[in-house]
């Protein structure tokens, strides 16, 4: 069975008890899932969130920072500094650092707009898969743009460039950047007794994403976070990891895509025509097998952006950070 795959992407949050408090990696990515992990949390702990750490800037992660920091605004924020710069630059996100009347109306006729092309898809679409799948995301995204009402994107107080430790006698906490990965400022979360590794976006299931990403980079730092001696893996999106199989598989998902690319690249064929002859279908394969609603996100989650990504990468054109695709 394939682990669940939402069109909308909606984030893991974990939350990690230590003596004094909890931690919180992440927050989920509206208001309305802010509020609801914060009815989780306080069924879970009577203790209080002492810090809170994002693990980069794309808005399913971020975005319920406002109503956690409500509940408990003491909490500690803390990013690497280039997802803190990130959050604190309105081209990079699509809602505004504090409330604003004309940003929210603009982003509600947005998602209202788009609703009705998701049901027009679900009733074109021939298999039974793609119908329940576009069924699921139409409910999805109502829900979201429900959630989404008076959304704003606050920034970190506190930024680090390599770790960041929050000790505690039982469950000691690293914060690290691993070097660019799917973003520029992807942060993980150890904890080195308990051996769990919480990876943001550098691992996702089952559909990896690859906008805006440093595939070579992403390599290195895949093979960093694979010599950890982690006994579970939390990705950023699907369930718990215990081996390391799709790490390697990300590995060679990258490898092979710039394999394929880089000659392409140093012929002098634009990135349409790049993007017309790469072949993922061994990576397809790999990661959603035949599955047609699974096929389809891959291509559009994965293969296309990565494929633009290795193509800058081998032009030595820089990528730009921006959920506008630039």
């Amino acid at each position: 069975m394939q682990p669940t795959f939402q069109v909308q992407p909606a984030g893991n949050v974990t939350v990690i008890e230590q003596a004094e408090g909890l931690v919180l990696v992440d927050t989920g990515g509206s208001p309305g899932a802010g509020r609801r992990v914060v009815e989780t949390v306080r069924r879970l702990s009577p203790k209080p969130v002492k810090a809170v750490v994002i693990t980069h800037w794309h808005g399913d992660h971020p975005q319920g920072l406002s109503e956690i920091l409500k509940a408990w605004p003491a909490a500690r924020t803390i990013a690497t500094r280039a997802t803190q710069s990130h959050l604190r630059t309105a081209k990079t996100m699509n809602t505004p650092a504090a409330p604003d009347a004309v940003a929210n109306a603009t982003l509600q006729k947005s998602l209202q707009d788009f609703i009705p092309n998701v049901r027009r898809m679900g009733e074109e679409a021939k298999t039974a898969e793609e119908q329940a799948g576009w069924a699921a995301s139409e409910r999805l995204l109502r829900q979201y743009a429900v959630d989404m009402d008076g959304a704003v994107t606050l920034s970190v107080s506190e930024g680090f460039d390599t770790r960041l430790d929050l000790p505690d006698p039982q469950t000691p906490v690293e914060v690290l950047h691993l070097g660019r990965a799917n973003t520029d400022g992807d942060a993980v979360v150890w904890l080195p007794r308990q051996r769990i590794l919480v990876a943001g976006d550098i691992v996702v299931a089952p559909v990896p994403f690859g906008f805006g990403s440093y595939p070579s980079d992403w390599i290195g730092a895949l093979g960093r976070l694979r010599a950890m001696d982690f006994a579970t893996l939390i990705p950023g999106h699907g369930p718990p990891q215990r081996d390391r199989a799709y790490v390697d598989r990300l590995v060679a998902a990258l490898a092979d895509i710039r394999a394929q690319v880089k000659p392409l690249a140093d012929s002098g064929r634009t990135l349409e025509q790049v993007q017309a002859a790469v072949d993922p279908s061994r990576q397809m394969q790999a990661f959603v097998g035949d599955d047609p609603w699974l096929r389809r996100w891959f291509r559009q989650y994965w293969v296309t952006p990565i494929v633009a990504s290795a193509y800058k990468e081998a032009r030595g054109v820089p990528i730009v950070q921006s959920l506008r695709g630039e």
